[in-house]
């Protein structure tokens, strides 16, 4: 029934020829980390009737619609096909009186249900508790470096228990697999503890790193040309040559802590099973998905304006947790500003409430183009007008020093002012924003922002500092003149416009 593999690259094999338990793979975007999983599905298939593992992943939404389509594609190279081998979001027809694992789940929903009874359940990192009830025969961990370690050790990794009777004679029973692609942030480093692990113990742990080079018979130069020319560099390096990450010591957002000031759970879960996850039939890739979106605030929306780029953040001011994050990020290059408008137009289009505070550069008040009267900031208002949005601009027309605006951020970013809101990155919606201020550079010489990234011709804009900029634009102004005198903890904060 099951049918040889059409090919493996070399970190592949050296993973699956492998016969230690506890594996961890960290490799670039398109080495070929799904195959590996889809392959560990099938040895525990083969080797487990009855037996049960989990796929965990960052969200149910994630592993549906990233994760399993691949996994299914490589199944099906392996003569497994979906109805005839295996169930997805429910168990097999009772006409097909296929087993159940020995400790059934009560819910199939988010589940692959095997022909000889054996059952991967996939498990959410936005809800890991869900797996302490659990008893799994292994675990497979996917983009493990975006996973967070204490939600691991604590919720998922006793669960894997169980069975020892039955299975023990295997030795990769009760075994661990952890793919992802270098961490993008300090949060994700714990990944590196596998390394010194298999270092201490080479019999029990198993540690490699590969660029997505090594998959270039499959993928083809034009994959990283391509790729090379849409990524900023340091998520470049990252994900698909797989370097790791430098921190950037003198950088304009020295206190920018992934840990402290980004977060991933932003699905609105309610949404999405209310579309049974048919992204791409129901068109929902818009705010109706996003649980950061309060439908009912106003948004706060800052522009940087540019003869060859635009882009725009998003933010709200969410009250009841005092928290002031960028929820979403747009941007375009070579493109008109009325085409970046469209894409913020057709994303917010069904947020019940439509009212907007703008921001942005002293630089939107110039004319947009040679032949118009109307400025960047007159076109943006008229557009959005148009399509329903009040619109109260609130927009400085002078630039702030980059000492202000550097003192500004290292006092908001430390947390230490109670009467300021917490700043946060959706880095589902808007990485590119942290990316952007991650990397942002001073110079040398001079107390200013290193803004040389934005001339640069042979990168794309949104690569440049370009989204740092339209955040200090809105933070800034908002902002500057509560981090003075400290209030009352308990003090309302009036948010500006209202």
């Amino acid at each position: 029934m099951i049918k040889p593999a059409p090919y493996y690259n070399d970190p592949q094999l050296k993973i699956l020829l492998s016969t230690k338990p506890h594996k961890t793979f960290i490799g670039g975007r398109g080495v070929g980390k799904t195959t590996i999983i889809a392959e560990e599905i099938i040895k525990y298939f083969v080797a487990m009737p009855r037996g049960k593992i989990s796929l965990n992943g960052l969200t149910y939404f994630h592993i549906r619609t990233k994760s399993l389509p691949p996994i299914i594609d490589h199944l099906e190279r392996r003569g497994l096909f979906r109805g005839q081998h295996y169930f997805i979001g429910h168990k097999a027809p009772k006409k097909f009186l296929w087993d159940e694992p020995f400790q059934p789940p009560l819910d199939y929903t988010n589940c692959m249900h095997f022909v000889n009874g054996f059952v991967v359940e996939f498990n959410s990192f936005d809800r890991p508790e869900m797996a302490r009830s659990g008893s799994y025969d292994g675990m497979i961990f996917d983009e493990c470096t975006k996973l967070k370690k204490s939600a691991i050790d604590a919720d998922v990794l006793p669960a894997n228990r169980g069975n020892r009777e039955r299975f023990g004679h295997l030795n990769f029973h009760h075994g661990t697999l952890f793919l992802g692609s270098m961490p993008l942030t300090p949060e994700g480093e714990w990944v590196f503890e596998y390394e010194a692990l298999a270092k201490k113990f080479p019999h029990r742990y198993f540690y490699l790193e590969a660029s997505a080079i090594e998959n270039i018979h499959i993928l083809g130069e034009m994959y990283f040309r391509d790729l090379k020319r849409a990524l900023p560099k340091v998520v470049y390096d990252l994900e698909v040559l797989n370097k790791r990450r430098k921190q950037n010591e003198s950088g304009f957002y020295p206190l920018l802590s992934a840990q402290k000031h980004t977060y991933n759970d932003s699905f609105n879960y309610d949404f999405f099973d209310s579309i049974d996850y048919d992204i791409k039939g129901k068109s929902s890739f818009d705010c109706r998905g996003d649980a950061d979106c309060l439908p009912y605030e106003p948004l706060y929306v800052s522009f940087d304006f540019g003869t060859t780029q635009n882009c725009i953040v998003v933010s709200q001011w969410h009250k009841h947790s005092n928290e002031f994050p960028v929820i979403k990020n747009f941007f375009v290059e070579n493109e008109t500003l009325t085409v970046l408008v469209s894409k913020f137009i057709d994303y917010y289009k069904d947020k019940p409430s439509k009212a907007l505070y703008l921001y942005g550069g002293s630089d939107g008040t110039r004319r947009n183009d040679a032949a118009s009267r109307s400025s960047y900031f007159d076109d943006v208002k008229d557009q959005l007008s148009k399509s329903g949005w009040e619109v109260y601009l609130r927009a400085e027309l002078y630039e702030a020093s980059h000492m202000d605006k550097y003192q500004f951020w290292h006092k908001f970013l430390s947390g230490d002012y109670p009467n300021l809101p917490a700043f946060r990155i959706n880095m589902n919606n808007a990485m590119e924003t942290f990316v952007s201020m991650d990397n942002a550079p001073i110079l040398p010489q001079e107390f200013k922002k290193d803004k040389s990234s934005e001339r640069k011709k042979d990168s794309p804009r949104w690569k440049a500092t370009d989204l740092s900029d339209a955040v200090d634009n809105l933070y800034y102004w908002v902002l500057d003149s509560m981090v003075g005198d400290q209030l009352p903890t308990n003090e309302m904060i009036i948010l500006p416009g209202r």
